[in-house]
């Protein structure tokens, strides 16, 4: 037996020395499997949705390759959201569609057909809606009457604000918002005239301080009034071409470019006096020209500030695609929109990462609401629309942002070609 068992161990040794019950040091890996770069994209995304920020808040994506129109991504592309800010991407839309990029607002001194050359009755300053007017702007109207030698105005100077409606608020505009008060006739920088919280008016008062100090004499009044079908142009003051509006208007997400856009597209489409009700319908037939029968959806204003606004990101890729694919139009388009890292609302964000610099994209914010929108290029220089609608949280935006800016890196850094991963 003891012999047996001698012969068992040295068996076992001699075996061993040759290596048949050791591991060998390198052994080969699993064979290499090609990794899906969709679905890992899928993945990526899906994973940062499952932030606990969606507990209770809801999102509705949609991305889509504007040149070929595949769906990238989606995940709720139906459901209804507040879109905040993003509303302003179909007001630029509209307008530079239906008003053309170098559209110019005018506002405009008149007189009298049969006014003098040096003494007039009454002057009229008709405003058109500018959403950029200057305060110099003013000025130089009133340089120009005096350059046309005229010295006593005997009757009044009448503010001509019919190119719009007189609501000066917006639907479902929160208490706080009605500040804005816009006007066909209106300068930001200066307040309602007190009393009346007319800015008309306040205008008015602006163009008879110039002109008194410039030595014009006014013995009225100014009043609000309308100009006379056959008044006599004096002066014109151009605004900058709606292309370049639609910039200081998208960057910095202006409320009050953007409700005076609405407002005129409205009155230009539908006619004198525009409201925020012709402006809607204006918008809902471009919308029906562009994608047949669009989504639900409901625009009552310009800015994105009315809650009874509803957007899905279906019809915000629909309209993101449509405006890439207007040659006429895309160049004006893009450029409004502020782009990642570099300006605009997007300046702190997407910082360091690969849609540093090449993401361009409309953001929204509202109370429990936060949006992106716009366009990127993939590493394989794909163009992609894309619309990321965030709402029905509590708290900050800054989670709902870094979940946005997240999804903007990976599909800025998104490539169809196969990795090898193990």
């Amino acid at each position: 037996m003891k012999t047996y068992t001698i012969l068992l161990v040295c068996s076992a040794l001699l075996f061993s020395s040759c290596g048949i019950f050791t591991t060998k040091p390198n052994e080969p890996q699993p064979p290499v499997t090609p990794a899906d770069p969709l679905e890992k994209l899928h993945t990526d995304i899906d994973t940062v949705l499952r932030e606990t920020l969606f507990t209770t808040a809801n999102v509705g994506i949609k991305v889509i390759a504007v040149e070929t129109g595949e769906v990238i991504y989606e995940k709720n592309p139906l459901k209804l959201h507040h879109p905040a800010s993003t509303t302003k991407l179909f007001t630029a839309a509209t307008a530079l569609a239906r008003l053309g990029p170098d559209y110019r607002f005018e506002t405009t001194l008149y007189v009298d057909a049969d006014a003098d050359t040096q003494v007039i009755q009454n002057l009229y300053l008709k405003g058109r809606a500018d959403p950029v007017l200057q305060p110099n702007d003013i000025v130089v109207l009133a340089d120009a009457l005096l350059e046309s030698d005229v010295n006593l105005i005997q009757g009044d100077i009448v503010v001509d604000a019919t190119h719009l409606d007189t609501v000066r608020e917006g639907p479902g505009w929160m208490w706080d918002d009605r500040q804005l008060r816009i006007s066909a006739l209106s300068i930001r920088q200066i307040e309602p005239e007190p009393g009346t919280r007319s800015r008309a008016l306040a205008c008015g008062y602006l163009l008879k301080n110039e002109l008194e100090q410039k030595g014009i004499e006014v013995i009225g009044d100014v009043v609000p009034g309308t100009v006379p079908l056959d008044a006599r142009t004096v002066a014109k003051h151009l605004s900058p071409p709606l292309a370049d509006i639609i910039k200081l208007m998208n960057k910095p997400s202006n409320n009050w470019i953007a409700e005076l856009l609405f407002k005129a597209i409205g009155a230009e489409v539908m006619g004198e006096p525009g409201t925020w009700q012709k402006g809607r319908d204006a918008i809902n037939e471009f919308l029906e020209e562009i994608t047949g029968e669009p989504p639900a959806h409901r625009f009552v204003d310009g800015s994105g500030l009315s809650r009874y606004n509803l957007l899905n990101a279906e019809l915000l890729t629909q309209l993101l695609v449509h405006m890439y694919q207007n040659f006429e139009l895309m160049p004006e388009y893009l450029a409004s929109l502020p782009i990642a890292g570099v300006d605009g609302t997007l300046i702190n964000r997407m910082q360091g990462v690969s849609a540093e610099k090449v993401l361009r994209a409309k953001t929204g914010t509202l109370s429990g609401v936060s949006a992106l929108a716009g366009y990127t290029t993939t590493a394989d220089g794909e163009v992609v629309a894309f619309g990321i609608l965030m709402s029905h949280y509590v708290g900050s935006a800054t989670p709902a942002r870094d979940i946005q800016d997240q999804i903007g890196s990976y599909l800025t850094g998104f490539s169809r070609h196969l990795t090898m991963e193990h």
